[in-house]
């Protein structure tokens, strides 16, 4: 029995012994044990701009990350040289910065506080309009549409009008063109012309899509737009190329896109002269 007694101390002594290493254990792990910290594995680079005019920003990642390490890594500070006029290529240097007792008090041990990043994937601009694909022209097109279609109530009140705002019955693009910059701050462009009718009433109103580079992407978070201001004689003439030239040829060399329309018209005319003549040429003959 004495025996009996003795094994069963010896078994309870021995599983509180168990217990005791698993939480010391538990304890140097997840509390007490140094984990190293990527600092720079842990960067994300935000460039703003195109190839050759770019600037960057460098901060933590944002991600599924525990609470503790996001914490700390939301101390960290990061510096770029150099961090404006990048182009694809260029060396940047990258330094950071950290809390160091929020590192202590966490048991994190901080590695690769600075490196050398190239800077790559940088979008290019297009040398000219025929350059740009159809897929790029028509996006634009259509988001300056949907611009004008959002904002419609705000156009038509521009001028100041005060009563409600009547049903758009129309809106076409009746110019547009593709503005490439002459200054390397100012991005290449699109411009449209919109012709709005709201019921009798005809307003014209242009549209501009800015950064427009091989990303083949429409930056929609910066299209903007103004009453297009016609003199008297551009509104009899129709002079819209008129009226984008006096606004924006002093900065940037203006390639009018012919609207789909007519081209088509021009196409189907001539189509019919040819028919004509060959009618003709079949008279004569006979």
């Amino acid at each position: 029995m004495d025996k009996q007694k003795v094994e069963n101390k010896f078994i309870y002594f021995i599983s509180l012994l168990g217990m005791v290493m698993i939480l010391v254990l538990i304890a140097y792990f997840f509390f007490l044990r140094n984990v190293e910290v990527d600092i720079m594995d842990n960067a994300q680079y935000t460039y703003v701009g195109e190839n050759g005019n770019a600037s960057v920003v460098v901060s933590a990642k944002q991600g599924e990350l525990n609470q503790r390490m996001q914490d700390f890594l939301n101390s960290v500070k990061y510096e770029v040289s150099p961090s404006s006029d990048l182009s694809n290529g260029d060396t940047i240097h990258v330094t950071a910065t950290y809390d160091e007792a929020l590192a202590n008090q966490y048991h994190y041990k901080p590695k690769s506080i600075e490196a050398n990043v190239v800077v790559e994937g940088l979008a290019n601009r297009y040398l000219a309009l025929q350059d740009i694909p159809k897929t790029l022209i028509q996006d634009g097109r259509n988001a300056a549409l949907d611009y004008v279609k959002e904002n419609q109530d705000a156009i038509y009140k521009l001028d100041g009008k005060e009563e409600k705002t009547p049903s758009l019955d129309k809106m076409k693009i009746v110019y547009s063109a593709y503005l490439k910059s002459n200054q390397k701050k100012n991005s290449d462009r699109f411009v449209y012309i919109v012709q709005m009718t709201y019921d009798s009433e005809v307003l014209y109103y242009m549209v501009c899509i800015p950064n427009i580079n091989d990303s083949n992407e429409i930056d929609t978070h910066n299209i903007y737009g103004e009453k297009a201001y016609l003199t008297q004689e551009e509104l009899d003439g129709k002079d819209f190329n008129g009226y984008v030239d006096r606004v924006y040829s002093s900065k940037y060399q203006i390639e009018q896109k012919k609207n789909k329309e007519v081209d088509d018209f021009f196409i189907l005319v001539y189509s019919l002269i040819l028919q004509n003549q060959v009618f003709r040429f079949h008279e004569i003959q006979s």
